[in-house]
């Protein structure tokens, strides 16, 4: 078709100083609606207000809509109302054509004809014949009628009644397509894998088990571990919360963990149990059997932590399982799995006294395997053989089921010194979770001195555990539990630099499989096994927060860099305790990063005493921290430098409480060798006990204690044979 030379002609007397008229529209002529890319027009002090734009060349017979625009110093200002249409049809013999209309009023005229408002309501065109509907498509089929109303839509639903957050969208037409379209892809496939999701959750009994695996897997959110912050949503007495309604207790601090910056949700064992903590199961499949609430609310909630950016971790306990009837000898070893809404799951996790391993108090011997050498024996309930092959079937389609059915995204394996590592591997190549976490909770090194140094056996044991698993699973780090809150109760920092002058824990040897944290529901909470001392609990997050690993019951975000300053402000804050009730930490983290502490940053300890840890995290250094009692007092500063100045005006070389000045710390590897006793009296000044606190002079006395016990007995000892 020919061209035709289109003027627009608008009356716009609402413009300020500096601001000039601009046509914008679909056509590419007119910038796409891009502003940036307008029409300008232009007046005079004769013709204004009347804003006259060049002769625009457009096709005959197109269908244009457009509406105007103001620039000008204080930005953009768009036209209100409907976008205007402007259908070109012009006789062949004419060339040229004007288009009128005012600012703010309906319509326009082409050669004094009126050309109607757009009306009618918004269509998504589709694509090359694809089957699959997007987003708009299919909230539209849904039930949504949408229609124009400015430049906004105003949505309803079947009923009529108006969609209040939809109504408030801007128009399609005034936002960034790119980024508008960017958004449709990521939330079509965020649909398509809650469809496949429910697709292989239909078929999962009656497809291949390597075909499910394969697919499962392409709808994983596999995590990232530098950037992953677990948060224990429970403690040992959360069953009672809500009236047995924990899960939806839970839901309404969704969006609170999401703002703290938490990236996953560690809830409890989620099945029927004979203790209402749920570590004694007993039916896997019977959710609604749980003292936490039923499997409705249980999956409503994970529904609310994905739409949250938060995946969720289900507690799984599978060494030990108690029986729901008895054998004909009277031993609790019969087990159904509590599955009653479908037929495709009978008998899946019916078992019997076979299930349990030999020689167990439990067993009825007809069992096919004992417990492994090293499998740790739990004598509340029986102890499943994993080992055999069907206790694996069911173990494996059960927890299948809850990632299909019920929405857990990873796994937090109880109890894993029961039963062999391998499995654990096993399972997680059965079930592909986001990621997996054992509690391989183990005894550490003593001596008649306490904690010792050395605990590169108790780490090494973590390591094995972590090998053995084919890598499919990380550790808590308990090793680093145990030192860490032994230097700070303490005051002993050495603890916290091995003889190679690493981390001490697993974060010293694995850290990318080790997850850190100060306590959980066994070591604090009510039943404080192995608690961190309480007032130690911010040094000893100020340490796990900065060092590499996986943090637990800790935040996280993204945003710009690390500093000392903002990780001590955002620690005051913190309360000791990961109940629902008093959340871990009250700041907003979601601005700060951790992109500067790689989950295996290395870790450069320059110091570490009784008195001192000082350590720069990263290569090159992104952060540094520091442990220790106030000391120090800022000195002076300015650009590139700072200086801290020490408190006490003692003129003695002070390096340790416990040594004299050449000394090194007591309980290190160096006293023990040179077989250095204790603390000498010449030592201590006014100035020192003035700066000691409370355990540090408890510590003292102690020491003293033991000094003044070991002189006796020498004394004693001559005594006893005759010499002076």
């Amino acid at each position: 078709m020919a061209n035709v030379a289109v003027t627009f002609t608008v009356e716009c007397s609402c413009t300020e100083h500096g601001e000039e008229v601009y046509v914008v529209g679909s056509h590419k002529k007119l910038g796409a609606w891009d502003p940036l890319e307008a029409v300008r027009c232009t007046t005079t002090a004769e013709n204004f207000p009347r804003w006259t734009s060049s002769p625009v060349s457009l096709t005959n017979g197109s269908r244009i809509e457009f509406k105007t625009v103001i620039r000008g110093p204080g930005g953009k200002k768009w036209e209100h109302g409907q976008n205007r249409l402007l259908q070109l049809s012009v006789p062949s013999h004419e060339a040229r054509t004007n288009v009128a209309f005012t600012w703010g009023q309906p319509g326009v005229n082409e050669e004094d004809d009126r050309v109607s408002e757009m009306t009618g309501g918004f269509r998504r065109a589709t694509s090359g014949g694809s089957e699959k509907s997007g987003p708009l498509t299919r909230m539209m089929e849904s039930g949504s009628s949408m229609s124009r109303r400015g430049s906004r839509h105003l949505c309803k639903t079947r009923n009529g009644m108006v969609n209040e957050e939809m109504t408030r969208t801007p128009s399609l037409l005034l936002v960034d397509f790119r980024e508008f379209q960017e958004a449709a892809v990521e939330h079509e496939k965020e649909l398509d894998d809650i469809e496949e999701r429910a697709k292989l959750n239909r078929l999962q009994r009656k497809m291949k088990s390597t075909q499910l695996i394969e697919r499962m897997a392409k709808i994983t959110d596999t995590v990232d571990p530098s950037r992953t912050v677990l948060l224990q949503g429970f403690n040992w007495e959360s069953w009672r919360a809500g009236g047995g309604d924990f899960y939806n207790a839970v839901g309404r601090k969704v969006q609170l963990f999401h703002e703290m910056g938490f990236t996953d949700l560690w809830l409890p064992p989620c099945s029927q149990s004979v203790a209402p903590q749920g570590y004694l199961p007993s039916q896997l499949f019977n959710l609604d059997g749980s003292k936490y609430g039923t499997q409705q609310a249980l999956e409503d909630l994970l529904e609310k932590c994905h739409k949250n950016g938060i995946r969720c971790m289900a507690d799984i306990v599978i060494n030990h399982r108690c029986g729901d009837r008895q054998d004909g000898e009277g031993r609790w070893n019969q087990f159904s799995s509590g599955m009653q809404s479908r037929p495709s799951f009978a008998g899946v996790a019916d078992w019997g006294g076979w299930a349990v391993t030999l020689g167990d108090q439990y067993s009825d011997g007809s069992g096919m395997h004992g417990p492994g050498h090293s499998d740790g024996r739990f004598d509340a309930a029986p102890d499943i053989d994993h080992r055999h092959p069907k206790v694996q079937e069911c173990i494996s389609i059960w927890l299948r089921w809850l990632r299909l059915q019920v929405g857990f995204d990873g796994w937090r394996f109880d109890f894993v010194k029961g039963y062999g590592p391998e499995f654990v591997g096993k399972y997680c190549d059965k079930s592909h979770p986001a990621w997996a976490v054992g509690e391989l909770w183990t005894d550490m090194n003593y001596d008649l001195h306490g904690l010792c140094y050395n605990q590169d056996k108790h780490r090494q044991t973590l390591v094995d555990w972590v090998n053995a698993t084919g890598k499919k699973s990380t550790a808590f780090d308990f090793t680093t539990k145990g030192v860490l809150q032994e230097a700070c109760r303490l005051t002993q920092f050495w603890r916290l630099r091995d003889k190679d002058g690493k981390p001490p824990g697993l974060i010293g040897w694995l850290p990318q499989y080790a997850v850190t944290f100060i306590d959980n529901h066994d070591t604090g909470s009510t039943q404080r096994h192995w608690p961190f001392p309480d007032d130690k609990v911010l040094i000893g997050y100020a340490y796990i927060l900065t060092h590499p690993g996986v943090w637990s019951e800790v935040c996280d975000g993204s945003g710009g860099d690390w500093a000392v300053e903002l990780l001590l402000s955002f620690l005051r804050e913190a309360i000791c305790n990961t109940s629902l009730n008093q959340i871990i930490i009250r700041a907003n983290l979601c601005e700060t990063s951790r992109t500067a502490i790689p989950v295996d940053a290395p870790v450069n300890i320059q110091c570490a005493d009784d008195t001192l840890y000082l350590a720069e995290i990263g290569n090159p250094p992104s952060l540094r921290v520091a442990l220790g009692p106030n000391y120090w007092t800022n000195g002076p500063s300015g650009h590139g430098y700072r200086v801290w100045v020490k408190r006490t005006g003692s003129t003695q070389k002070y390096s340790s409480l416990n040594a004299s000045p050449e000394a090194t710390p007591l309980g290190s590897p160096r006293r023990k060798k040179e077989g250095a006793v204790g603390l000498g009296p010449e030592m201590l000044t006014a100035e020192t006990l003035k700066i000691m606190d409370v355990p540090q002079l408890q510590n003292l006395k102690e020491r003293l204690q033991a000094l003044l016990n070991a002189t006796d007995a020498a004394l004693a000892h001559r005594r006893a044979n005759g010499s002076r």
